[in-house]
């Protein structure tokens, strides 16, 4: 299948995000360095951590609301809301309104993340057996290329126009708006009925039912250990690379800890921007089982390597090994889960399976805590256990979750 073949919600809804989120990029990761330069550092720190339990919270929510009204309903009115609240934080930027600039983050966060499960419930209903693959490698590619350039915008223009930037990211909200407006088609056949009257306890057994399924538990807890090598390029790595590494001059420009963590960054995004199709056309003959067995090896062995390495050609081996690894099995990962989820409770799951992100984040940060105490390469070893059994967990539950009581 070809992506023009695609139906027009997936081609709507992903170059839609492809575009919003080229926006965002270039503003959102500056939020905290605004609010340091406006208020402090301190207040900065504790703001953003108060906001990361508010997603949490706001997650759960999003995931039952999802499943109980029309996905294209609560996508258009939360984008349009989301413009509203962005062009306010514009206004809060422009005018020097630090308490209208943060209410208004606060509203576009929350506008933001309930709408999420919607616009990935989507994408899932109108995936099929045949085109789903795709889908999951076109999103994938799209998601890198549009934080990349939406980086690349911020970084260029965020000191000295700050007020552009965000309105601009107002403006493109409340247009991608229109546009899921005019050409998004709702699947209502979707909406399931409340089985509990009292809101709390209906919520409550949502989660409860995506409890039991134990096959998709299994790839949750799978995907935050692989996810959290991953995350560890920007704490522990980060970290270490800062403390140990020894400058080198490369093509006469010096290159220090600091500087080999971005580069390590900026290969990841090339490789993915220039390789995703590429490496999909090589593997896609081989069994989905054995194609994902490979690729979580070598992504494995990547990080592994990466969170010792200290010689800046190891380094760049790992990073590019380790992203080959997350080409081949993401996107089949993505795919595979589907079978995992039935369709009236995708918003429930979706907001379930986001958890991962939560749990991979933590562990993590908690690398930084252990990496005080253990050498490098007792370090790599933890990796090792870490994404071996996030591997194990993966494979069992999405080829045989069938043998999963």
């Amino acid at each position: 299948m070809r992506i023009s073949e695609l139906p027009v919600n997936v081609h709507v809804r992903l170059w839609g995000s492809f575009i919003s989120r080229i926006a965002a990029s270039a503003v959102f990761p500056f939020i905290a360095l605004y609010l340091t330069e406006t208020i402090s550092k301190t207040f900065a720190g504790l703001f953003l951590s108060f906001t990361v339990l508010i997603s949490f919270i706001l997650n759960i929510i999003a995931g039952y609301i999802c499943d109980r009204l029309p996905r294209k309903k609560l996508l258009v009115s939360l984008s349009y809301l989301d413009s509203v609240f962005l062009c306010l934080m514009a206004v809060g930027v422009i005018l020097d309104e630090i308490v209208l600039f943060i209410a208004s983050f606060l509203g576009s966060l929350t506008a933001t993340t309930l709408k999420r499960p919607a616009m990935r419930a989507l994408v899932q209903d109108s995936a099929t057996p045949e085109n789903r693959k795709l889908i999951y490698q076109l999103d994938y590619w799209l998601i890198n290329l549009s934080m990349a350039l939406g980086a690349a915008i911020g970084g260029l223009l965020y000191h000295n126009h700050k007020g552009l930037l965000f309105t601009a990211l107002g403006i493109t909200t409340f247009l991608v708006a229109i546009v899921y407006h005019i050409f998004i088609k709702e699947t209502r056949e979707f909406i399931r009925e409340k089985v509990h009257q009292n809101i709390f306890r209906d919520l409550l057994h949502s989660y409860t039912e995506v409890s039991k399924n134990k096959p998709f538990v299994i790839l949750v807890l799978g995907s935050i250990f692989i996810m959290c090598a991953e995350f560890s390029t920007s704490s522990y790595i980060a970290v270490r690379l800062a403390e140990t590494f020894q400058p080198v001059t490369l093509f006469h420009f010096q290159v220090t800890g600091v500087r080999m963590f971005s580069l390590i960054n900026i290969i990841n995004t090339l490789t993915v921007v220039s390789c995703t199709f590429l490496v999909s056309k090589i593997v896609a003959k081989n069994s989905l089982k054995n194609i994902m067995i490979f690729g979580l090896t070598i992504y494995g062995i990547g990080y592994t390597v990466l969170v010792a390495a200290n010689v800046w050609w190891l380094i760049v081996a790992a990073i590019l090994l380790a992203t080959i690894g997350e080409l081949i099995y993401a996107p089949i990962k993505n795919a595979e889960e589907l079978d995992l989820i039935p369709p009236d409770k995708r918003g429930a799951y979706g907001a379930f399976s986001n958890l991962g992100f939560n749990g991979a984040d933590l562990l993590s940060k908690a690398g930084i805590i252990l990496g005080a105490y253990l050498h490098p390469l007792a370090m790599s070893a933890v990796m090792a256990i870490i994404v071996s059994l996030g591997a194990f967990f993966m494979l069992y539950s999405l080829f045989d979750h069938k043998n999963i009581a």
